[in-house]
């Protein structure tokens, strides 16, 4: 009986294994025939408004749909929804999505560069360089920030925003954060 079971199992076992198939991958490289642009100019003029718009205390865009609509997409409009609706105590709690939540900072830097941009089809990423200076919070600190946005509903919108790790900051997407559970 034992002889009957060591040879089934050997057989189920070697089944399994020319199944799966090779346990070894390779991946081979293309060359893209994607063609890499900077972003348009009316892409960088929609992460310009709304960079000004957040710099403002008032209008909050927690309250303000219109300006939901009109910056975010949808995707990033339904997971910062979602957010807000996880807080039981309200613009109360000092984690309540605000303006400076999608600055990533609530100490604002003191300057801010487009160091670059490019276009893949309807996604354009927008590189900007936050600066700190002597009084602030982060004196000399220096942050990478990558905007992303999609070509929704014939305007460019902000569907994420990513973090690069640095002294004071962690690596983080803006979009999961909002999807992450408190």
């Amino acid at each position: 009986m034992r002889q009957i079971f060591a040879v089934v199992l050997t057989i189920t076992s070697t089944s399994l294994a020319v199944a799966q198939g090779p346990t070894k991958h390779s991946i081979t490289e293309v060359k893209s025939k994607t063609n890499i642009v900077a972003a348009p100019k009316q892409c960088l003029l929609a992460f310009r408004e709304f960079f000004n718009y957040l710099q403002k205390k008032e209008p909050d865009i927690v309250k303000d749909e219109r300006a939901q609509k009109l910056f975010l997409s949808e995707n990033l409009r339904k997971a910062f929804q979602q957010k807000i609706a996880s807080f039981t105590a309200g613009s109360d709690d000092p984690d309540f999505p605000s303006n400076t939540t999608f600055i990533g900072s609530w100490d604002y830097p003191t300057t801010y560069s487009i160091v670059s941009s490019r276009r893949y089809g309807d996604r354009a990423i927008i590189d900007v360089l936050y600066k700190w200076g002597p009084n602030t919070n982060y004196p000399g600190d220096e942050r990478t920030m990558s905007f992303i946005y999609v070509f929704e509903d014939r305007m460019w919108k902000l569907d994420d925003i990513y973090t690069f790790r640095g002294e004071f900051s962690a690596a983080e997407s803006l979009n999961q954060y909002f999807r992450d559970k408190r």
